[in-house]
């Protein structure tokens, strides 16, 4: 067997294969811990000075065995907000890991643990990826410095590596390893500015400069990266140390401060188009919804209100740097009805609530100057109302007299976002004539309720929320909704309805006539009373005595718009032309009609008119 001969390789592979360890190592491996500056030092005092002997990183179980582990991960946390760029395009957000926390009293190092040896010479090249990260703030120089001492016996320390070339503004370093100094197996390295000290504390830790530009969701997140690429012998002309080269490890988490409206069940409601209440009590139909009359059930619909419960997290104390809200944040709201709730339907916010009553408390304006909210039919047309993040965001409990509101999150079992975060109750209410007793203001149904909605903040660079919506609330009816959508108020005609119910069902109608806007003047009507449809039973309602109702409550019918319209001989019976709606308080597949209109010298129209009923056969 031929004898091989050392001495003849170049001096720098020969220092590799000399070495116990040089052909166990398998990956390189990075340390990254943060903690106040006292606490750091000592942390760094009780790992820096030992070597890692494993082939491969191997996690930490608990146990302080820094010869057999490596320490727990654990990167400086910051808010996606923040890491905007300007309207220049230009990245702003910079963080020197010598003050993490804006306050100067923590950072944060990284340790890059080789597991071969790394001969003097060698050229080790680094990345960082994520949120277009690029090293920042190092005066062009990076150093990888080690323990100098024995074992846990100090933190006098010397760079062992360098790097070679502009540094700053690049998301790439290089390293060139002193001539004539091979790196242990296993020996720790740290990132410094400083190329010497004589303790911990004379550690300068590295900065890096990041910017996104997608807007914030609670989805969004990122993390900086630092990945060992290459390493190899002679300048980067000889090698590759495979123990030398790592997968991309985390420096910094970047995640969203702001959870706003999160949770919530679409909170559901029926108008009341009868006229008594649960507790038999006399009321104006469809002024009210349909509730119960014991204060613990009213925890979503009570007489005049339909109440949305959501949620606002802060995830500040979760954060080392951080966004502090003030009056320049706002809550971009639009409330968005399907379709019009009623003239007197508004929404309210409130802060807090008593369980034990339903009572709500601490009512926040919708902006400033502004208490409560309009709809709009469209999100193009709806107002936009800026209310103010810090109200919103604060827990309302701290001043008024609501219940205590626990974050469901706390001490959860498996891992959430928002174990921690401060946590703040808000209620969305739909509210008919700001809720004043008794009222008589007429309201709508079958509609639905759209709240978009966008955290706006003041500052250039930092990112807003995605525009979101939530369908906070569906609006109904406690009965059936017949559409006639033409009816003639001449002889003979006339709307037969049937209750198949086992109770009697009263009547109401909204008549509407043919105007160039119906929004003005009495071009419509709402609510009018027909009495009660016996039980299995049906009524004829002729259609002049309907108008006849109408008028009485003051219908103008038709105003002329059409009157000039081609319709030949016909036009001027605008005023007899008209569209009727009708509700019954009956379960909506008990209830059915039909429309007639009588034809002289002819033959009947006969129209079924039918709610949306689930109909089968």
């Amino acid at each position: 067997m031929k004898k091989f001969n050392l001495a003849a390789l170049p001096l720098a592979v020969a220092g590799v294969l000399a070495s116990t360890s040089a052909l166990a190592g398998t990956e390189a491996c990075f340390e990254v811990y943060k903690d106040a500056d006292a606490a750091l030092v000592t942390a760094i005092e009780a790992d820096f000075g030992f070597k890692y002997d494993p082939a491969s990183c191997v996690a930490r179980t608990g146990i302080l065995d820094n010869t057999n582990s490596i320490a727990d991960s654990n990167p400086v946390a910051i808010a996606y907000e923040l890491t905007g760029k300007n309207t220049d395009g230009d990245k702003v957000f910079a963080i020197d890991f010598d003050d993490i926390d804006g306050g100067a009293t923590e950072d944060q190092v990284i340790v890059y643990i080789p597991t071969t040896d790394i001969p003097g010479g060698t050229k080790i090249d680094m990345m960082l990826s994520g949120s277009e990260a690029e090293f920042n703030g190092n005066g062009n120089q990076i150093h990888l410095v080690k323990d100098t001492d024995a074992d846990g016996a100090g933190t006098v320390f010397e760079a062992v590596a360098s790097s070679d070339g502009t540094v700053d503004g690049s998301n790439t370093v290089t390293f060139i390893t002193k001539a004539g100094i091979t790196i242990g197996a296993g020996t720790r390295l740290i990132f410094s500015k400083n190329s010497t000290g004589a303790t911990a504390a004379d550690i300068d830790p590295i900065g890096i400069l990041i910017g996104n530009t997608q807007c914030t969701d609670e989805t969004r997140s990122s993390s900086v990266m630092l990945q060992v690429t290459a390493a190899v012998t002679d300048g980067g002309t000889g090698y590759s140390i495979q123990g030398a080269v790592s997968t991309p490890k985390a420096i910094a988490e970047i995640s969203p401060q702001f959870y706003a409206l999160h949770g919530g069940s679409t909170a559901k409601a029926l108008v009341n188009a009868e006229s008594e209440d649960s507790s038999s009590n006399a009321v104006l139909a469809r002024t009210e919804f349909v509730y119960d009359s014991a204060a613990t059930e009213q925890l979503v619909v009570k007489k005049s209100e339909v109440v949305y419960k959501t949620a606002f997290y802060d995830r500040i104390p979760l954060l080392d740097q951080s966004i502090t809200l003030d009056a320049a944040d706002h809550l971009e709201t639009k409330f968005v009805a399907s379709s019009t709730p009623g003239a007197k339907v508004q929404m309210g916010l409130w802060d807090e609530r008593v369980a034990l009553t339903g009572a709500l408390d601490e009512q926040e304006v919708v902006e400033t100057g502004t208490t409560w909210g309009a709809f709009g039919l469209t999100e193009a047309t709806a107002t936009v109302y800026d209310t103010e993040a810090i109200d919103i965001f604060t827990d309302g409990t701290i001043t008024g007299t609501g219940d205590v509101e626990a974050n469901p999150f706390n001490g959860s079992v498996t891992y959430s976002p928002l174990d921690g975060a401060n946590y703040n109750e808000m209620f969305y209410v739909v509210t008919n004539d700001q809720n004043t007793s008794p009222t008589t203001e007429i309201m709508n149904f079958n509609y639905a309720v759209d709240t978009h909605y966008t955290l706006d903040f003041g500052t250039d660079n930092e990112l807003d929320h995605c525009a979101q919506e939530k369908k906070s609330h569906e609006i109904g009816v406690n009965g059936a909704v017949l559409k006639v959508p033409y009816v003639v108020s001449a002889a003979g005609n006339f709307v037969r309805i049937t209750n198949e119910h086992d109770e009697a069902a009263e009547v109401t109608f909204d008549m509407f006539g043919e105007s160039t806007d119906g929004t003005v003047e009495n071009r419509k009507v709402t609510a009018i009373s027909l009495g009660t449809v016996a039980a299995q039973s049906s009524v004829v309602y002729l259609v002049p005595e309907i108008l006849s109702a109408a008028q009485a409550a003051g219908y103008l019918g038709q105003d002329g718009g059409y009157a000039a319209a081609d319709f030949g001989s016909n036009a001027k019976s605008g005023d007899n032309r008209h569209t009727v709606t009708f509700t019954v308080t009956a379960p909506r597949d008990s209830v059915h009609g039909v429309s007639v209109q009588k034809i002289i010298g002819g033959l009947d129209r006969v129209m079924p008119v039918l709610d949306q009923n689930e109909w089968s056969q």
